[in-house]
């Protein structure tokens, strides 16, 4: 008799425990359904602008150019080899590759905040619910470098805090070439979790794999032709960085951050440091450590944008350290014994916030333009269109800056002349001068209305008009929307 009550309690208690699972995996699988949705219409690029240019460097890197020899722009290699690998097989790759990176740190996340005891729910809605809204927050732009850099990042911090260190070290240089500005955050993130956790062997093992790495990436470059270019590239972004290009006041390091400071990173820097502020964790426990990883990557995150920031979308650096601290307050709640669902509402409350607290209005409105955005994904640009109009095998220029409507998307079997498709006003005078030389070298030349002198820049006034005497003698224009085309004579 003893027995049978017994069984029936056991019966009794065990049945709400199994409701209550049953609840919370429902809610997180439907929060899991409605946020990689929302995230996927998120991620789907532009095509004008800087997205224009990086896609039409991927083109021609497609074609077979030669990254920094036979076209350039000042982005890091992997960056572009990426693309240009989705681009083989169809622009809407453009898209895969993007929530890739996305998933990608999501997973990073969640073993970060499963190694520092967040437990699997906490730390899967770290993971899979927190950091997409973190990494599509206010200041993401689609189809940029920051995105795989911080995914790069925050797989750095998931191998650094569970002891991988030569995955770690061989992480860094794959950091690096994607962009190279965000090495900072990585070996800050790695410095803590060597000194609460690595020791002289986790050190040890963290340089061989960096090291070892590294030369195999620098041969790649050298095999490809593409390292010389490479290592110009990187001391001409250090002058780009330091030039006046925005409207910012120009006050030493305030000129740098005040572009980048717009309402959804002030939002993201703050929570961000509020939640290393409020946890807290006893000397030597993984949260604690987690807690250091998090305030020395926003620290480093801080300085780099205080030598280098100059845009608003740079912003999207601090999303790295923002999904560390998703993975910290997933950590603290799981050792504060929070009740689920409650712990997944708080979590996916702290990732909207963290991602700088994206306004209703552009979460609809990216929502509903998601379909037009990929359809457009394959739309053969005026520009292309016109050019196609002659025989394949011709040579090509673009003249202007960076308008450019993804151009090069169908015109892989037409040679590029020139070097440089994107023409700005802060470029050194060597190219500005070299191009006008160059043109006659090309049978076609796109001239985009961009191609117009512009008060006060000496250098990039002198190139207009030698541009425009080129063409006037070299070449017969026709009018087009979106400027010129022109045919040599």
């Amino acid at each position: 008799m003893t027995q049978v009550a017994s069984a029936n309690v056991d019966a009794t208690s065990f049945a709400p425990n199994v409701t209550r699972r049953a609840w919370a995996w429902l809610v997180f699988s439907l929060s899991l359904v409605l946020v990689w949705i929302f995230t996927l219409s998120r991620a789907v690029p532009l095509r004008n602008g800087d997205r224009g240019v990086f896609v039409s460097m991927a083109e021609r890197l497609a074609a077979g150019d030669t990254l920094y020899v036979d076209v350039w722009d000042n982005k890091e290699p992997l960056f572009f080899w990426t693309l240009s690998l989705g681009r083989l097989v169809s622009p809407g790759m453009d898209v895969v590759i993007e929530v890739a990176w996305i998933a990608l740190a999501s997973v990073a996340v969640f073993f970060i905040a499963r190694s520092s005891r967040a437990g699997n729910f906490l730390a899967a809605s770290a993971g899979f619910l927190a950091t997409p809204l973190i990494l599509t927050g206010a200041t993401y732009h689609a189809g940029f470098s920051h995105l795989p850099s911080t995914a790069v990042f925050l797989g750095v911090a998931a191998a650094a805090i569970t002891q991988r260190w030569l995955v770690a070290g061989a992480l860094m240089p794959v950091l690096g070439l994607y962009k190279i500005i965000t090495v900072p955050m990585g070996i800050a993130a790695v410095a803590v979790a060597l000194v609460a956790i690595g020791g002289r062997r986790g050190l040890l093992r963290f340089i061989i794999g960096a090291f070892g790495l590294s030369a195999l990436l620098g041969l790649l470059l050298a095999v490809r032709g593409e390292l010389i270019g490479f290592l110009e590239l990187v001391w001409s972004n250090i002058g780009y960085s330091q030039q006046p290009l925005s409207d910012a006041y120009q006050l030493p390091i305030w000129s740098h951050i005040e572009p980048v400071l717009v309402p959804g990173a002030v939002v993201s820097i703050a929570a961000t440091a509020l939640a290393v502020t409020v946890v807290r964790a006893p000397a030597g426990s993984p949260l604690r450590s987690l807690r250091l990883m998090t305030a020395w990557a926003l620290g480093a995150a801080l300085g780099i944008t205080a030598l280098t920031g100059l845009w608003e979308h740079h912003a999207q650096l601090f999303y790295g350290p923002a999904a560390l601290a998703a993975a910290l307050i997933a950590a603290a709640l799981g050792q504060a014994k929070f009740p689920w669902p409650s712990g997944l509402f708080a979590v996916l409350l702290a990732g909207l916030v963290l991602g700088g607290g994206l306004s209703a209005r552009e979460a609809v409105d990216s929502s509903l333009s998601a379909p037009t955005r990929w359809n457009d994904l394959f739309r053969l640009s005026e520009a292309a269109q016109d050019v196609r109009q002659f025989d394949p095998g011709l040579s090509y220029m673009r003249l202007g800056s960076n308008t450019d409507d993804s151009h090069a998307y169908g015109l892989r079997d037409y040679d590029f002349a020139c070097y440089q498709f994107v023409q700005y006003f802060y470029d050194i005078p060597a190219t500005l001068e070299y191009i006008p030389t160059c043109l006659p070298e090309a049978d076609i030349v796109i001239v985009d209305n961009s191609l117009r002198e512009r008060p006060g820049a000496d250098n990039w006034n002198e190139y207009v008009r030698e541009s425009e005497r080129v063409l006037s003698e070299a070449f017969e224009c026709s009018p087009t929307a979106y400027g010129r085309l022109c045919q040599r004579l």
